[in-house]
């Protein structure tokens, strides 16, 4: 290998390695106030120190989580699932982030390449093994290259929406987190009665601009530089297709997340990495196409999430606000009885709050599926959480004893019986 192509690829690793820092890094690190609020009733229940996935600096000790809590009765419901609307400093952090990203890559091979005393003609970078190929800067949108980007997208989708419906704990644990960054960039939906908060163009307007410059940034540099540059060094066109894929899933596991966390993180983008790559060698070297299906697919995601989590917002909060009927009623006594103080008024109406969040089918009632997703955020940073087996057997425990009287329909729990599950697994005999 002749000095330009080493330095080339040196270069061009130096430039992984800030991305996955950069990557690592921009997490958003705050919630909306009803994830917090969610939060603080696991806390209260379950006695967790630690209970927010993205940890609000903020709340940083048991005294400010004491005091939020005895100031949440003063607020009116419509306050409690208000929001700050769109935090336009994440959002210019994350088009900061991509940009410099992009920046940084393009200054460090043509830095690099001009010290080697032979340039590197940006436009003639290719690793699809053929004469023939487009410019990585060849952006010319023409239908043939939309529809190819259009139809890229649909496997992604369609992978991602499995990882999205599955109660497994690790995929509901990154689940959540993509809840609280959405919640946390764009706020909650405009309504009569919060006419302050965030309309649906807007987040549609502001998820554009975020995935074009994801879309642009990651592809010329995990799909354009990175894949060129391992191309030179092994001229194995598959070696550099899996190359960039694992090198595109380390960039987005995190070391503050658990083993199992990312190893479901990190298996998306390899697939998404290897899929990006397969469609830039099956459309001739054309870059283009694997930006379009990236932009959409994360668009997809922000406004799809936004719209499923506001909606369960709105119906979190219309059930709340329903009277409960007296038989529910006296078995919520029994429980709170049976609890003791953890399971106070305010904790209580927590609870209610959170059994609701969790009622996908808005059928008044959880499902076995939805009670893992529950106990899964619930017990999300105790040291010792209840295997889902366990979880599965106390359902069905608490199924077996119901009364005749109970309302909830077969298979699923009612709100007493659903704090019966959390109050059980509280106990550390249940806890494995």
């Amino acid at each position: 290998m002749d000095r330009p192509q080493r330095l080339f690829s040196i270069g061009i690793f130096l430039c992984f390695i800030n991305d996955a820092v950069a990557f690592s890094q921009s997490k958003p690190k705050h919630l909306s106030h009803d994830v917090r609020d969610s939060c603080r009733f696991t806390s209260s229940l379950f006695h967790s120190s630690t209970p927010l996935y993205y940890r609000d600096e903020r709340d940083t000790t048991e005294e400010h989580l004491a005091e939020s809590l005895s100031s949440s009765e003063s607020r009116t419901q419509d306050e409690h699932l208000s929001s700050d609307g769109v935090s336009m400093p994440l959002i210019r952090a994350i088009w900061f982030n991509q940009a410099s990203i992009l920046l940084f890559a393009t200054s460090v091979v043509t830095g690099l390449s001009f010290l080697s005393g032979n340039s590197i003609d940006l436009h003639s970078l290719h690793w699809n093994g053929s004469p023939g190929f487009h410019s990585f800067l060849d952006l010319d949108l023409t239908s043939l290259r939309l529809v190819e980007g259009f139809l890229a997208t649909l496997p992604l989708i369609s992978l991602g929406s499995l990882v999205e419906q599955s109660d497994k704990r690790d995929a509901s644990n990154v689940n959540f987190s993509t809840t609280n960054m959405v919640i946390s960039l764009f706020g909650r939906r405009r309504s009569p009665e919060d006419p302050t908060a965030t309309t649906t163009s807007q987040v549609m307007m502001l998820s554009a601009l975020v995935a074009l410059s994801t879309g642009i940034s990651e592809e010329i540099v995990f799909r354009g530089y990175i894949p060129t540059a391992i191309d030179s060094l092994s001229h194995s066109i598959p070696f550099a297709l899996a190359g960039q894929a694992a090198l595109f899933a380390f960039a987005h596991i995190s070391p503050k997340s658990t083993p199992g966390e990312n190893c479901v993180v990190g298996g998306l983008q390899f697939f998404n990495g290897i899929w990006y790559g397969l469609v830039y060698l099956a459309t001739g070297g054309d870059l283009l196409p694997c930006m379009i299906a990236h932009m959409l697919y994360d668009m997809h995601i922000l406004c799809e999430t936004w719209s499923v989590v506001n909606h369960q917002m709105d119906y979190t909060q219309e059930a709340y606000r329903k009277q409960l009927d007296e038989g529910e009623e006296e078995a919520i006594l029994r429980i709170q009885q049976q609890a003791g103080p953890s399971l106070n008024t305010q904790t209580l109406s927590f609870a209610r709050r959170f059994f609701y969040a969790f009622d996908y089918e808005h059928k008044g009632s959880l499902s076995l599926s939805d009670v893992q997703r529950a106990v899964s955020y619930a017990f999300l940073k105790n040291k010792k959480n209840p295997k889902p087996e366990t979880v599965e057997e106390v359902f069905e425990r608490v199924l077996e004893t119901r009364s005749h009287h109970d309302l909830a329909p077969i298979g699923r729990l009612s709100l007493s019986e659903f704090l019966q599950v959390l109050v059980t697994l509280k106990s550390p005999r249940s806890v494995a």
